[in-house]
């Protein structure tokens, strides 16, 4: 006879909220937290080699604490040096996580941890995303605990529930809908890809790298597709590329915003038979943020165009919109004009269906 479980049927649920933004991290794993046996339960998005983590969640941990972790802590916490090495890969990891029985040094982080009243225990499980993000499951028990769920079952069906939500968002397969405030889910993470020449002209085949450049602070393309007013690190990196005599290596960049968090990864092309070429990734977190700061940043809009833009996404005619916003037909129209000259775009439905993917 075999007995078929339902256990964790409840957390698919849990996970496909979360993941649109429907509930916060926090509140889904509030509910997961029973299914694992958890005393504390927190997820991390992380960027690159560590250098920026964000938290997306966390239950039965002092916010304080969760703080100082994002912020700093990280960077010492023997334990990361083991999620580093398998940043392209899902993997689970029970005893590499707890503390070792010898000394092994990062006192300061051991004495940080007692001092916060953590769970002794921790298991994580690490899932790749998109780009140089990651996110990161851990669940954390009181030492000793012996009447709890089988780890790897509950880590094996979050695994695949997270990459399922994930590969159809990215798919545009679900609704995009962000609703809770503080929540980050899956769509707010992203990433894009561009070359770069010695003449600073930029080689994408994604046509909207344009407009997130601007948007996450990295600098603009201007009328002929060439890198202008370029944020300090990424021109010094570029030009440790484009520029050096020497053989150049690859180069991780951080940049904070109020509309972004972003991890620049900035290489030498492999293929060089044009001249020189630098290859530049950008994996980001999109903050919740008003829709209309979105659109001036990212197409360089005035606050009334985007307004306008924004309307458009959620009533049919101009003329509603219009009056919405208590201007005349003739206004919205030119409004309309000169979002199409700013944007590239030539119609109302190329407009809204490049406003979406900004959203």
């Amino acid at each position: 006879m075999i007995i078929l479980s339902n256990r964790y049927d409840s957390l698919d649920s849990h996970i496909a909220d979360a993941a649109q933004g429907i509930i916060s991290w926090s509140e889904a794993l509030e509910e997961i937290a029973p299914l694992a046996g958890a005393d504390g339960i927190s997820m991390d998005l992380m960027f690159g080699d560590n250098r920026m983590v964000r938290s997306l969640g966390s239950v039965g941990f002092d916010q304080a604490m969760v703080d100082a972790y994002s912020d700093y802590y990280h960077r010492v916490d023997p334990r990361i040096s083991i999620i580093q090495k398998f940043a392209d890969h899902g993997v689970i990891f029970t005893e590499e996580l707890r503390r070792p029985d010898g000394p092994e040094g990062c006192t300061e982080f051991w004495e940080w941890l007692d001092q916060s009243d953590a769970p002794g225990d921790a298991s994580a499980l690490v899932m790749p995303l998109v780009g140089d993000a990651r996110l990161v499951l851990a669940v954390h028990r009181v030492t000793g605990r012996n009447d709890t769920p089988d780890i790897t079952a509950f880590f094996q069906r979050f695994y695949d529930k997270l990459n399922a939500i994930n590969t159809m968002l990215r798919r545009g397969v679900l609704p995009e809908t962000c609703i809770a405030p503080q929540a980050y889910p899956l769509s707010n993470i992203d990433c894009f890809t561009f070359g770069v020449d010695d003449a600073l002209q930029v080689r994408s085949s994604d046509l909207v790298t344009r407009y997130r450049l601007p948007l996450i602070g990295l600098g603009r393309l201007d009328e002929e597709g060439q890198l202008a007013d370029v944020q300090p690190d990424l021109q010094a990196a570029l030009g440790s590329v484009l520029q050096s005599a020497l053989p150049s290596r690859e180069t991780e960049l951080t940049f904070k915003g109020a509309l972004t968090d972003a991890m620049v990864r900035v290489s030498p092309a492999v293929d060089t038979e044009q001249g020189r070429r630098a290859d530049v990734m950008v994996t980001f977190v999109k903050h919740t943020a008003e829709i209309e700061k979105v659109f001036m940043r990212a197409f360089g809009l005035t606050r009334r165009q985007a307004e306008l833009l924004e309307l458009l996404r959620k009533v049919e005619k101009l003329d509603e919109a219009a009056q919405m916003m208590a201007i005349s037909r003739n206004t919205a129209r030119v409004f309309l004009a000169q979002m199409f000259e700013r944007t590239g775009v030539h119609s109302k439905t190329e407009l809204l269906q490049l406003a979406n993917r900004f959203a």
